[in-house]
């Protein structure tokens, strides 16, 4: 009898070499074993002192409240989320946003992640007479973590954005959009099932106009498909954002799913998220808890409930969580584009509009973020080399045509400033010594 463990496909795909999986080792490991690591590249929340008070004064009045307590430890929920929850999420949805969204649009899931993995595998993949359907990442780069989701091959197609610069004169920052032409010519020959985007983008911290939102969803009702707003940084909750007016809109129209999550808030521990989405779409979703989990759990949800009942998690993602990241973006943006400049390092970072990432490219690295990342890890300061997070480009666009594009695929680094503002200090300046020694040592071997 063989020992070799023998695979279907379906365990070859979702265990072999992934990026996310190698983020997540990379973050276990260096908790673990190097508990001196400057940690910049996972994308664990801030522990806000204001917001641990909060979940602690909701958990413990939780916890003595012992019928509830009980309850919630010895009953499964219903799959689709406790159902005083669903209403509390509706309810403010609806009310303070007079949107048409009902308990029957809201279905909890253990953590966006997983919800996102339903979702995808859900819509896209091959469908009965062989038709096979892709998700459409419209501005390449996008989150890693969604790269290899697919339970089939080959799910994403992806477009690349524009490169631009928002100060001529300023080559230090740059921004990426949507090139809705190249979007235009990519769906003539691809099937679609759906449009994804984070809003806020991660890695770079874009975040897509509402007009930009509207241009796609108009697009995938045109082409049948349904577009998929991730909002795990977003509006209007947790509120890592730094346009004020987008705190006051959530964009929804018929063909658009929206994702959320407790982690970006302060309780990434929990694994608690929610989809908003039509009935039709909620009800297979829970159909896939029910067979997949049963259901999931109910801690995150008892937590967080009073906080939907009241409108309590809008106000103190404005007061709280949005003025925080705030001041920690622009101090974070202040100190490393100076620590490059002291550096003498040609370095470009994305315009932070949300999230808590700073986008760095290097357009005069040559060996690529790979290397630059391993020697940093080796030096202690643990950050992302983005070349992972540009997946499913067709092979169209890897050519001389959009050859900055291209080439900016291998010279690009996220570094989180979500740690202690002294880590992210230490670790900026580290960052601006080993990249600089990276470029002399090139440069010399030229």
């Amino acid at each position: 009898m063989s020992n070799i463990l023998q695979l279907s496909n379906f365990g070859r795909k979702l265990t072999e070499k992934s990026g996310i999986v190698d983020l997540m080792n990379d973050l276990g490991e260096a908790v673990a074993l190097r508990p001196d690591m400057l940690m910049l590249g996972g994308g664990n929340p801030a522990a806000i002192p204001e917001m641990q008070a909060l979940w602690r004064e909701s958990a413990g009045a939780f916890l003595s409240n012992q019928p509830a307590f009980d309850k919630s430890l010895a009953s499964y929920d219903s799959p689709q989320g406790d159902p005083f929850f669903l209403d509390a999420v509706a309810s403010m949805f609806s009310d303070r946003f007079h949107l048409p969204i009902a308990s029957e649009n809201v279905a909890v899931v253990s953590g966006a992640q997983l919800g996102m993995f339903c979702l995808l595998n859900l819509l896209a993949g091959e469908a009965p007479g062989g038709r096979k359907r892709k998700v459409l990442i419209p501005a390449s780069p996008e989150y890693v973590g969604y790269a290899d989701m697919g339970v089939e091959p080959d799910l994403f197609v992806a477009c690349p954005a524009k490169i631009t610069y928002p100060d001529p004169n300023d080559l230090s920052t740059f921004k990426y959009v949507v090139d809705f032409e190249a979007l235009e010519d990519l769906v003539q020959t691809e099937d679609v099932a759906a449009v994804l985007v984070s809003r806020p983008t991660n890695p770079s911290g874009n975040v897509l106009t509402r007009d930009e939102l509207a241009k796609l969803e108009r697009l995938a009702e045109r082409i049948d498909a349904w577009l998929i707003i991730d909002n795990a940084y977003g509006g209007p909750f947790p509120g890592i954002i730094e346009d004020e007016k987008e705190l006051d809109s959530v964009f929804w129209g018929k063909r658009t799913i929206l994702t959320y999550s407790l982690s970006k808030i302060g309780l990434p521990g929990l694994r608690t998220g929610f989809i908003i989405a039509p009935s039709e779409i909620v009800e297979r979703i829970t159909s896939l808890t029910a067979i997949v989990g049963l259901a999931n759990g109910s801690l995150g949800q008892r937590i967080a409930q009073p906080f939907f009942e009241t409108g309590k998690i809008l106000d103190v993602s404005r007061t709280i969580v949005r003025p925080y990241y705030q001041r920690r973006r622009r101090r974070a943006v202040e100190r490393l584009k100076d620590e490059f400049k002291k550096a003498g390092i040609d370095a470009r970072i994305h315009k932070s509009e949300g999230s808590f990432f700073l986008l760095a490219w290097f357009p005069e690295l040559q060996s690529g973020s790979r290397t630059l990342y391993r020697l940093l890890k080796e030096r202690g300061v643990l950050v992302i080399p983005c070349d992972e997070f540009f997946y499913g480009l067709p092979i169209a666009e890897r050519s001389t045509r959009n050859f900055i594009f291209e080439a900016s695929r291998t010279q690009m680094l996220r570094i989180s400033f979500s740690a202690p503002e002294e880590t992210v200090e230490k670790g900026f300046q580290m960052i601006a010594q080993i990249t600089s020694e990276l470029l002399a040592l090139e440069k010399s071997n030229y």
